[in-house]
């Protein structure tokens, strides 16, 4: 998993914050397909803490933070 560790250290311009989540790296899967990865930080909400896809974050009615693309891909 590619990561941005700067998160902890403040706002950078590969980590994208809102109120409901940040996101925190792209997973690749064994057949070289690549997923955002997102930890929720909505106050007071019982998945905060947790790491989750952006489908996840639209099921549980939280807002996708903006992404950046993926690595090695150029817009």
């Amino acid at each position: 998993m590619v990561t941005d560790d700067s998160a902890t250290s403040g706002e950078s311009s590969q980590t994208s914050r809102n109120d409901d989540a940040v996101f925190k790296g792209w997973q690749t899967t064994r057949s070289g397909e690549s997923f955002a990865l997102y930890t929720i930080t909505a106050a007071d909400h019982p998945s905060r803490g947790s790491t989750v896809t952006d489908k996840s974050l639209r099921n549980l009615n939280l807002k996708v933070p903006q992404t950046p693309g993926r690595p090695g891909d150029e817009s």
